[in-house]
């Protein structure tokens, strides 16, 4: 099985999208939520979505499973739309970065 080089990044923004979105929670209930804070929220949310679209293209060309860049722009779009969908969106996004990781260990183990 082959996999992209960018993978293990991806995956990695993911998990840092699903404590983002965690403590956007935290600030919204803290009355500290501000336009330039939303903004940083959602600036990270957009960024995941075109960055797991740039792996979808990846996996198709590579004819590896797209599952897991699929999930990560489903799960980056649930948080980009509003901040009221964060708990689905950190839910799909750890399953997306369990695939990105399961798929490093996979080729990982099989090339030795």
């Amino acid at each position: 099985m082959k996999k992209s080089k960018y993978d293990l990044w991806i995956g990695a923004l993911n998990l840092i999208n699903c404590v983002l979105f965690i403590s956007s929670w935290f600030a919204i209930l803290g009355a500290d939520f501000t336009a330039r804070i939303a903004l940083i929220f959602y600036l990270f949310a957009w960024f995941g979505v075109i960055l797991n679209a740039v792996a979808v293209v990846q996996s198709h060309n590579m004819n590896i499973s797209p599952i897991g860049p699929i999930l990560g722009v489903i799960g980056n779009a649930l948080y980009g739309f509003t901040a009221a969908l964060a708990l689905p969106a950190v839910i799909v996004n750890i399953i997306s970065a369990f695939f990105f990781y399961a798929k490093i260990c996979y080729v990982l183990v099989n090339n030795y």
